[in-house]
């Protein structure tokens, strides 16, 4: 494009990009000053070079570090004056240190006595505490006055507001139980808040109580040896030793290995070692005897805790221990040991029954490592039940005077001395009275008691020591024996039959059924009879006494007596128990020159409530030939056309 030199901006152009300033002819490059530095080739540091660094800059940034140190310092000053002044300078601010709980209670109680117990709570703030819930916890053993069988944990309450300066008091009484010298914590705790704050606040306080002496004491006899397989008898002695009444007071047994519990005065209320001694008045005294058989190695030493406490609920576990006693025993090996059984085996209680003869037998062995010598044996025989003419004595004899059978050296030489290791054995054979007498069938729970004991001499450092080295008891229970009887009636009985006798093929004839039970010298426990009616005769529902409980099946043709409970002496010291009911029988053309039965075979069972063994008896099934009707006439049950 070509370009006019007279153009305006052309010539505008130009000036813009001369070197020269064409309006006021001043030259507009400027040239820097030239420095020179002399720059080290090692790591030496040039003070000048930072120094000449921090004139310009930092000395801009130092002065505002120290401004922001010495305004955070001013800031933590006040704050630390505030706090001091808040907390410290008894501020409207609440302190934990400023509430004081006080409990006033003894600090040493008889073990079940009444226990009062004051908390005090001081509010020393300048302000009010809002809201206070006081919750007190109880250790063990603590129950409520007003219903000493319910033990106490924890007791809650709510107080509400507590103004500045002011106090609470809550009163309360507990009745405190444990173990002599034990102690007790109760903790006091109170939660609060405080004006403007949500926040929940705790103070807590605890105090101990000792128990000065236990509520009750226990005192156990029992023997310190004992031969292994021999009895032990533990006599304990319980006292009250409170000034109140003790509720539910209970007794538990800790048995070693190889105890056998047996019996006790009184009745276990949960398996065979926990005793309810019941309420306790203040001293009264219970005891409790509790026996068993104890096996162990020669040397032994067996250990047996009985403790007594309060009842934990409403069950019979052991809630507060109040004392506990330890009991020990040790085995030894008799000098010399002997052995009785009776009928065959070694039970400590076997059963007979009446007017049957038991056979028993007795061996002896000398354990010593020296002779032992005079050996007498003897058993005492006691008991209702014993009838003197059946005791027989083979190599021994019998003295009816006062029932004692004697093994010794005079009526068996080999007694008078026994070598080391030697044994023996003897025979004899005891009976009891038997129920058709007029002794036996007075009898109530029947029993005859056999006592053995062995003496000898033996050497003791060169003495000779004459001593029991055995002793041993036995006994046999006399078993009930029940009757059971059963008939078929036309004539007689509590109901009116009819219907042809002989009876007739197609014709209905109504007969009664009878059965009756009687028990002897024990009582006899959940009796029932059973039996069944054939598809032929029929159930009538007639029953007398209308209140016996007879059940009648239909489809299975069982009948079921619940007769409960008979006493000893049923049928013979008073009326047997009698049912009666009536039953039909329609017979068919094919039993003509028959006699139908009427009613199967009954069996009536039982419990023997002394013995323990199951008791019975059976009878036949009953037909038409009615030979039990005193009116009956002989050849009148076969059925005729």
């Amino acid at each position: 494009m070509y370009d006019d030199p007279k153009n305006k901006l052309t010539q505008l152009e130009k000036v813009l990009y001369a070197k020269e300033d064409k309006v006021s002819n001043r030259n507009i490059r400027h040239e820097l000053p030239k420095k020179v530095f002399d720059i080290n080739t090692d790591w030496q540091h040039d003070e000048t070079l930072f120094a000449r660094s921090a004139d310009t800059g930092e000395k801009k940034s130092s002065s505002l570090y120290w401004g922001f140190l010495i305004a955070a310092v001013v800031f933590c000053l006040i704050a630390l004056g505030v706090f001091a002044f808040k907390f410290l300078g008894g501020g409207n601010v609440v302190s934990g240190n400023n509430i004081d709980i006080i409990i006033k209670t003894p600090v040493s109680v008889a073990s079940g006595e009444t226990v009062p117990l004051n908390v005090q709570i001081i509010n020393n703030n300048n302000i009010s505490l809002l809201g206070i819930d006081m919750q007190i916890n109880f250790p063990s053993g603590v129950y409520k006055v007003t219903d000493p069988l319910t033990e106490l944990k924890r007791s809650a309450e709510y107080l509400g507001d507590l103004l500045a300066g002011k106090d609470i008091n809550k009163n309360t009484n507990i009745i405190l139980f444990g173990k002599e010298n034990e102690k007790k914590e109760i903790v006091v705790s109170i939660d609060y808040k405080m004006t403007g704050s949500n926040a929940i606040f705790t103070k807590t306080k605890t105090i101990d109580i000792v128990i000065s002496s236990a509520p009750v004491s226990l005192v156990i006899s029992n023997p310190t040896e004992i031969n292994t397989n021999q009895s032990a008898d533990f006599n304990l002695t319980i006292t009250s030793n409170s000034q109140t009444v003790i509720k539910g007071v209970l007794l538990k047994a800790e048995y070693p290995f190889g105890f056998t519990y047996k019996s006790s005065n009184q009745k276990p209320v949960s398996g065979n070692d926990t005793w309810l001694v019941g309420d306790m008045a203040p001293g009264s005294v219970v005891n409790i005897k509790i026996s068993g058989i104890l096996q162990g190695q020669e040397g032994e030493e067996r250990g047996f805790n009985f403790t007594v406490g309060g009842s934990g609920g409403q069950t019979y576990t052991l809630g507060t221990q109040f004392t506990t006693s330890h009991a020990a025993v040790t085995i030894r090996r008799p000098f010399v040991s002997a052995d009785l059984t009776l009928g065959g085996v070694s039970d400590d209680q076997v059963v007979a029954f009446p007017g049957i003869p038991v056979e028993g037998a007795i061996t002896w062995q000398n354990n010593l490592p020296y002779p032992v010598s005079d050996i007498s044996i003897t058993i005492k025989l006691r008991g209702n039940a014993l009838d003197k003419s059946t005791v027989q004595v083979d190599g021994g004899f019998y003295r009816s005077i006062d029932n004692t059978i004697i093994f010794n050296k005079t009526v068996d030489p080999t007694l008078a001395s026994l070598a080391p290791g030697e044994t023996g054995t003897a025979k004899f054979t005891v009976g009891s009275f038997s129920t058709n007498s007029v002794t036996g069938a007075a009898l109530s729970n029947p029993q005859i008691y056999l006592d053995l004991s062995v003496s000898g001499t033996r050497t003791d450092q060169g003495n000779n020591v004459s001593e029991v080295l055995f002793t041993d008891s036995k006994s046999i229970k006399i078993a009930a024996e029940a009757s059971f009887a059963a008939k078929g009636l036309y004539y007689v009985g509590p109901f009116t039959n009819s219907g042809p006798i002989p009876p007739k093929a197609e014709k209905e004839t109504k007969y009664t059924i009878s059965w009756s039970i009687g028990a002897d010298v024990n009582n006899i426990t959940g009796v029932k009879v059973v039996s069944s009616l054939p598809s032929y005769v029929k159930w009538l529902g007639f029953v007398s006494p209308t209140n016996e409980k007879i059940n009648y099946d239909s489809s299975t043709g069982q009948i079921v007596w619940n007769v409960g409970n008979i006493l000893a002496g049923t049928g013979s010291a008073s009326p047997a128990r009698e049912i009666f009911f009536q039953v039909s029988l329609l017979p068919s053309v094919s039993q003509i020159g028959t006699t139908p039965v009427l009613i199967n075979a009954a069996t009536m069972s039982g419990k023997d409530s002394f013995t323990g063994i199951q008791v019975g008896g059976t009878s036949d099934s009953l037909s038409t030939d009615l030979s039990s009707d005193p009116y009956f006439k002989f050849d009148s049950g076969q059925v005729v056309p």
